[in-house]
């Protein structure tokens, strides 16, 4: 459902604005994945996954994000990197995940993927 997926988009964008990180963009869609937001902070670029649960019967909202789903968000942010003349070897980024579990403050983890 994307309109709820827009929700928690807008949610975790303004969660991470008041945490200091600037907004550069949101849905980016590539044929190998999409990138949920594209903040900075300082001269870093954070691609961020978001993630939301009602409950964790099917697993929590972090468990979700699959090795196919990690290799995706990678393949996205190269392509978005590149497009601006850069690539995950020569910029400054980081992997992020804004969690939303059922109506808990969302839990946010810094590089995700390292």
């Amino acid at each position: 459902m994307r309109s709820q997926g827009d929700v928690f988009e807008q949610k975790a964008r303004l969660f991470l604005e008041k945490n200091g990180l600037k907004f550069v963009a949101a849905n980016q869609f590539f044929k190998c994945g999409e990138l949920d937001l594209i903040m900075k902070q300082g001269t870093t670029f954070v691609f961020v996954e978001v993630r939301q649960r009602k409950n964790a019967k099917f697993g929590s909202a972090v468990e979700s994000i699959s090795y196919s789903k990690q290799q995706k968000w990678l393949n996205a942010a190269n392509l978005w990197l590149a497009s601006k003349g850069l690539s995950l070897d020569t910029a400054d980024c980081r992997f992020d995940v804004v969690a939303f579990e059922g109506t808990n403050s969302p839990l946010w983890i810094e590089n995700f993927l390292d």
